[in-house]
């Protein structure tokens, strides 16, 4: 059981005069109770592959299923929650309670109220004070953890965001994030960013794509241990973790790479009392 890109392809105005690439033989597997983050820089098909996902476009090559189902499938309704980019590109309803309580409601949940409230506590939202609210008269970041709660009030078995932390403030993002971690506990995640720092530690694997094709596909390890492929993508590991990466490049006895900035000064301190 598991959402899976296979050989994905596709192709913006195919078959015409205007035709884009977007995606070009793409491979992912997520399955249920992982992470997987997804990271490139801009116009490097994120955005595509996660609608590819989600059943909203078909593939032009390769296939996208869920559970063994293609996403575009009728029986695949449901499976795949997706929180696009620009919240503001989700909401219909006249209130916050009413949109984020329609996928629930839809899918035949049985209080979808009750699991729409409890959505937008999960994402740090009161539900008093917002439920009533109308989605068109929030700020940036309450409307990217509405329409988060939206997805999350579907309890979908995937889940898929696009930049979900972008523009929040301190106390957004450690509420989105626990959401996240909250969320893997039951369900497959995939997190598209072109800064993955703040998930990259808690990923079980990451997909670095430029221009379309995927540039490295391994678990965090695994690019810690050979990360030319990934920043030769156009990306950068967080500084924290380059610093103790080129430690250990010269020769410093760091024993784990930490990704808190507490713990990797620590690691770090250690390493340089065990060499003098």
């Amino acid at each position: 059981m598991a959402l899976i890109a296979d050989g994905l392809t596709y192709t913006y105005g195919a078959g015409t005069s205007f035709s884009v690439p977007a995606l070009d033989g793409v491979r992912l597997t997520v399955g249920r109770g992982e992470l997987v983050v997804v990271a490139g820089t801009t116009g490097s098909g994120k955005s595509t592959l996660l609608r590819l996902l989600a059943g909203v476009l078909a593939p032009t090559g390769g296939s996208a299923t869920v559970d063994g189902v293609p996403t575009t499938a009728p029986s695949a309704r449901g499976r795949v929650a997706l929180v696009f980019q620009n919240p503001e590109a989700q909401f219909f309803a006249e209130t916050v309670l009413a949109d984020v309580s329609f996928g629930p409601r839809n899918l035949g949940a049985g209080d979808p109220g009750a699991v729409a409230r409890e959505a937008l506590a999960q994402v740090g939202l009161d539900p008093e004070a917002f439920a009533p609210r109308s989605p068109f008269t929030l700020s940036g970041g309450e409307a990217r953890r509405v329409a988060i709660a939206g997805a999350l009030a579907m309890r979908a078995p995937y889940v898929l965001l696009d930049e979900p932390t972008a523009g929040l403030d301190r106390a957004g993002r450690q509420a989105v994030l626990a959401s996240i971690a909250a969320e893997r506990e039951r369900a497959g995640v995939v997190v598209v960013t072109h800064d993955p720092a703040e998930v990259l530690a808690a990923a079980d694997r990451v997909i670095a794509l430029a221009r379309g094709a995927v540039a490295f596909a391994g678990t965090v390890p695994e690019l810690l241990a050979g990360y030319a492929a990934y920043e030769g993508a156009g990306l950068r590991l967080p500084d924290v973790v380059r610093a103790q990466l080129l430690a250990i490049e010269r020769g410093a006895p760091v024993k784990r790479v930490e990704f808190e900035p507490e713990r990797a000064a620590a690691v770090l301190a250690d390493a340089r009392g065990a060499e003098s």
